[in-house]
């Protein structure tokens, strides 16, 4: 029943209005009384001092109970709801018209000697000797008896306020009528308020849908939200726990997708992997075995050349496992680069001669362009050789013979730039966008017998730790690739 939050809000606000109405009619009476208490000590206050000068004042030398007796009795005649006492000096009760039990002897006096000060504040209430506890409204006067004793005639005003609220309200038409219209207040103000926590509580229903919806899908955002959305003229805190929501939704959405990806790229990756390895593995293991079981047969070429492509086999093996190693060391924590300027121009130089050999064997022109002056770059060495050494291999595998590889440097004001174009087939337009994945490799065309995909994601990720970026671009016949170094100085144009 009260399970959602603007039900159980309405709930705390029907308890908390019965809990103020209770107050309300018990303040309400106590003021009632107090009040028509202190009108009856008001109406009455001289009484006693007039019933006093009327029946009991005599020139007899005493006041006996049996004359006082029936003085009291004529009193009662004539108004039966006051008891009158007569009491002696220390409050004793001497005499009563009282027909009933007197539960109590002796009378507090204090109420009395106050009742007889004009400034003290009404109402004062003294002791009903017909009850123990019980304290009313009273009149009294002091008698000066003939012997010199003094006396208290002590008037207690019975039914002049009535004990029960009910009565009150029964008997008293203006408190029915305000009661009524504080009733129907009350139960207004409530439906208004039920309303009104309603529509507050609105946004915050509505998100709690979308979080179950959220929750049910596979943490996948649910369609129709927008309206969710925090507006800009409505920024308060539910708003704000919805926009924190939709941030937090986003956020976890992205990073699913983000593992969802590292996931299919790692069992691309483990896919690659196993097969990159087994085919060099299963020719090296292919040709040792036939050495070892016709050893005796084969002749001395033959077995030269099982040797030569079991060893070549043996080196991609190699030149795989350390690429893999080498991309997985940059994959981990952040590597530290030892960055230093050095001239790019030499380290271009240094690395050509690496590829002359087998540049000339295949009769392709291997050549750098570079201005007579370059600013010395801020980089590391090592790791930017690295980058040189797969581009231009990259370059040479993809070149058929006869062709051109070259590397440009060139100065503009983001540092030196460097290019390494190709007279290869080109790249198809489709592969452009995935040629620095890994393991990828498109085109078989362009891939080598060896080309396991890692060459170009290793260079991404080098120049990604220096805060480079490569570029591409290719057409049938030029294919060039590029990426540019900070200066140690500015360049000035």
């Amino acid at each position: 029943m009260f399970k959602t939050l603007d039900r159980k809000l309405v709930a705390v606000l029907v308890c908390f209005a019965l809990a103020m109405a209770a107050m309300f009619l018990f303040v309400m009476r106590e003021l009632d009384m107090a009040r028509n208490q202190e009108l009856s000590q008001k109406l009455y206050r001289s009484l006693a001092n007039q019933l006093v000068a009327e029946h009991v004042v005599s020139d007899e030398d005493s006041l006996d109970a049996s004359r006082m007796q029936g003085v009291f009795d004529r009193l009662r005649v004539i108004n039966p709801r006051i008891d009158v006492y007569l009491l002696a000096g220390d409050g004793k009760i001497l005499a009563s018209s009282v027909r009933t039990r007197v539960l109590r002897e002796h009378v507090d006096l204090a109420p009395v000697k106050r009742f007889f000060d004009d400034s003290a504040e009404l109402p004062i209430l003294g002791d009903d000797p017909t009850e123990t506890s019980r304290q009313r409204v009273f009149s009294a006067a002091p008698i000066q008896s003939p012997d010199g004793r003094r006396q208290y005639l002590y008037l207690v005003m019975r039914g002049l306020t009535s004990d029960s609220i009910a009565d009150r309200i029964k008997s008293n038409h203006v408190i029915r009528k305000s009661l009524w219209v504080i009733l129907w207040g009350v139960l207004f103000a409530l439906i208004a308020a039920a309303i009104i926590l309603r529509f507050i509580t609105r946004p915050l229903r509505d998100l709690t849908e979308v979080m179950d919806k959220f929750e049910q899908s596979g943490l996948a955002l649910p369609q129709g939200t927008a309206q969710l959305a925090p507006g800009k003229d409505r920024p308060d805190e539910i708003r704000q726990i919805t926009s924190t929501f939709h941030t937090m939704a986003d956020r976890i959405i992205e990073q699913m997708r983000a593992l969802q990806r590292n996931d299919a790229m790692r069992r691309e990756l483990i896919a690659n992997v196993s097969h990159d390895l087994r085919t060099p593995l299963a020719s090296v293991r292919g040709y040792l075995e036939t050495l070892h079981v016709k050893a005796a047969t084969l002749s001395e070429q033959e077995r030269r050349n099982y040797t030569e492509i079991a060893l070549k086999q043996s080196s991609a093996l190699g030149h795989l496992v350390n690429e893999l190693f080498e991309l997985a060391k940059l994959d981990g924590d952040q590597p530290a680069l030892l960055t230093e300027p050095f001239v790019l121009e030499d380290l271009v130089h240094d690395v050509l001669q690496q590829f002359e050999l087998s540049a000339r064997e295949r009769r392709i022109n291997l050549t750098a362009v570079a201005p007579h002056e370059l600013p010395l770059v801020v980089a590391d060495i090592g790791m930017i050789e690295r980058v040189l050494r797969n581009l231009i291999d990259n370059a040479l595998r993809h070149t058929p013979d006869g062709g051109n590889v070259t590397i440009t440097l060139a100065a503009d004001a983001n540092g030196v730039t460097l290019e390494v174009a190709d007279t290869g087939c080109g790249i198809a337009h489709k592969d452009l966008p995935r040629i620095f994945e890994r393991f990828y490799r498109g085109d078989q065309s362009r891939g080598g017998e060896h080309n396991a995909g890692l060459g170009l994601a290793i260079c991404k990720r080098i120049l990604e730790l220096h805060g480079a970026a490569i570029s591409v671009s290719s057409r049938p016949g030029a294919t060039v690739f590029g990426f540019a170094l900070p200066c140690n100085t500015p360049v000035t144009a």
